[in-house]
């Protein structure tokens, strides 16, 4: 497959940077992922709700750059955040079609109730950063499903492991357009 960019969607908790990190490592592909560049320009412990906009806008275009340096490397991308509207995957899409390269979007279509509860689980455990409860419906009101029109392949963590998923599907990456 000629390099590509790989665009995830989903709820926080949906398991989009667990499926992200499986594809990087059965694929071979680049992962970039939003949070880590966070942390890495403000440190592990900033919270959302702490950055000002230009801190916002520092993050994305970091993102931003790091995708299209390695899109023209010849890499494929994946791009591991949560791309909650149309608007957003437009954003990043953009990147590739200046560029000439196909995209997917693999909607990361965990159910709400599954994604909140591994919320809950990891206030308590602190396993990783965390969302508020408030935060988490604003997003999910928010949310945009991407429509066929957007070249989709549907992943739900709460029915297959990554690794099944990404056997099942490998064909269908061959033909990212």
């Amino acid at each position: 497959m000629k390099s590509a960019l790989i665009i995830l969607c989903g709820l926080p908790f949906a398991g989009k940077t667990v499926l992200a990190k499986e594809l990087e490592k059965a694929m071979g592909w680049i992962r970039i992922d939003l949070d880590e560049i966070k942390f890495e320009l403000y440190g592990q412990h900033i919270r959302d709700e702490n950055l000002e906009q230009k801190d916002w806008d520092r993050v994305y275009q970091t993102m931003y750059q790091r995708i299209r340096h390695q899109l023209r490397q010849g890499k494929t991308v994946i791009q591991d955040a949560g791309n909650f509207t149309k608007h957003e995957r437009d954003l990043v899409r953009k990147i590739a079609q200046e560029l000439g390269l196909g995209t997917a979007v693999i909607w990361v279509n965990t159910p709400k109730a599954v994604a909140k509860k591994r919320l809950l689980i990891n206030q308590q455990a602190q396993a990783r950063f965390t969302v508020s409860e408030s935060d988490f419906e604003a997003v999910v009101a928010e949310m945009q499903p991407p429509s066929k029109s957007e070249n989709v392949l549907t992943y739900d963590s709460s029915k297959i492991s990554p690794k099944d998923w990404i056997v099942q599907n490998c064909d269908n990456f061959v033909t990212t357009s």
